[in-house]
């Protein structure tokens, strides 16, 4: 498997830690209190800055579970990796460059639009955000031919294609229904309640695909 790229790899963790330095920046001059769209009722909203900052940390945690599971999460053994040329290694960096650039525009403009006053319900903007951005990687998973670099990258998938098509099929459908149902979840639950929910869901998501393939292997064995 070809080395990662330090030069890449450090700006992308630029783009992980801009939002994080533009609202450090301005953090002083947001207003105590946000005003928000009506509710579903029709009252209008008043959110607090811990509000804001709490939703903050949800798109970080965001940002940063996406990195170390395009970056570390599983390590790949040499003796079982699948030899794939350049081209898959640019395709990596490219979709990990797209992703994490939109995550950091998004979460630029939530805190621009906070600092002016503007009232909107900040955080459906915010799961129906990550939820799009979720199921695109659903989407793709489905496609996705064996490599190293990308994907559900477990011993037991990179011995068999099969497993890896299975695996990958499953977390296809995993990471769509959880991407929709985020966005949903957008319109009817309360900011903490929503982040307390994703953050139980983004192990699901990490950790199912991993088990699945762990019993297909086993299954395949007898």
């Amino acid at each position: 498997m070809k080395q990662p790229d330090l030069t890449k790899e450090l700006l992308i963790l630029a783009l992980l830690l801009v939002p994080m330095a533009y609202l450090a920046i301005i953090w002083n001059h947001l207003p105590t209190a946000i005003p928000a769209a009506a509710s579903p009722l029709g009252s209008p909203e008043i959110r607090s800055k811990s509000d804001f900052l709490l939703l903050m940390i949800f798109l970080f945690f965001t940002n940063g579970l996406l990195y170390f599971l395009f970056r570390y999460i599983p390590a790949v053994d040499e003796s079982q990796s699948v030899p794939k040329g350049e081209a898959v290694h640019k395709d990596y960096y490219r979709i990990r460059f797209l992703i994490h650039t939109c995550l950091a525009v998004f979460t630029c403009v939530i805190i621009f639009l906070v600092s002016q006053g503007n009232p909107f319900v900040m955080e459906r903007w915010a799961f129906v955000g990550v939820g799009i951005l979720i199921t695109g990687i659903g989407l793709y998973l489905r496609r996705l031919k064996p490599n190293n670099y990308i994907g559900v990258r477990t011993p037991w998938t990179l011995q068999s294609p099969q497993i890896w098509k299975e695996t990958h099929l499953m977390a296809s459908n995993l990471w769509t229904s959880a991407g929709i149902v985020t966005i949903i979840a957008g319109f009817f639950l309360s900011l903490i309640t929503g982040v307390f929910i994703f953050f139980f869901l983004s192990i699901v998501l990490a950790a199912l695909p991993y088990i699945y393939s762990f019993r297909l292997y086993n299954k395949d064995k007898g």
